[in-house]
């Protein structure tokens, strides 16, 4: 029983110094130039994780009780959770509609809105100012679900095609607004 409470004091040590490295990373110059949060956080996670792994493999050095099992878990355990917390929290902070209109609300909580004034500071300030669009646009060319025709013009390509079926897929299966993914279909 002892050895147990050792495995998991360690496990949740290790789990907890990678994740503050992990976060730490993204305030560092490395990977600065990817512009797709959600590419640069993967990295991170796997390096993150590898380090992770990597630490309880020189620990079972020391602690024969620890095995090659608990090494790869280490890893799994540690990229499966903070997978989910980085695009539940960070990821949908930097995409989000509500997050961005709960935001504005509150830095101008002495003013009263109607629902036509935040559509219009929605449109105006994170659509057109903050260029929400352009953005989301070149991450598409760049992660390759759109290609640049060289004319002006851009297509979807097979990968993004692809995903595309994906979130289709995944809409069905959870019963989402299909309007997102059958966008001429009323």
């Amino acid at each position: 029983m002892k050895n147990v409470l050792k495995l998991i004091g360690l496990y949740v040590l290790i789990y907890l110094v990678y994740s503050v490295i992990f976060v730490l990373l993204f305030h560092t110059g490395i990977l600065a130039g990817m512009d797709v949060l959600m590419y640069r956080g993967i990295v991170f996670l796997i390096i993150t994780g590898i380090l992770a792994g990597a630490t309880m493999a020189v620990i079972k050095k020391f602690w024969s009780f620890i095995s090659i099992r608990d090494i790869i878990m280490m890893f799994v355990i540690f990229c499966c959770v903070n997978m989910v917390l980085f695009t539940l929290v960070p990821v949908t902070v930097e995409r989000s509609v509500s997050v961005f209109m709960l935001s504005y609300m509150d830095e101008n909580s002495d003013q009263s809105f109607t629902e036509e004034d935040v559509q219009e500071i929605f449109t105006g300030k994170y659509v057109v100012d903050y260029g929400a669009f352009e953005k989301r646009f070149n991450e598409q060319i760049a992660t390759g679900t759109l290609k640049d025709n060289g004319d002006g013009t851009y297509s979807i390509t097979d990968s993004g095609r692809r995903i595309v079926s994906m979130f289709r897929m995944v809409a069905d299966w959870f019963n989402t607004d299909k309007r997102l993914v059958y966008p001429n279909e009323n």
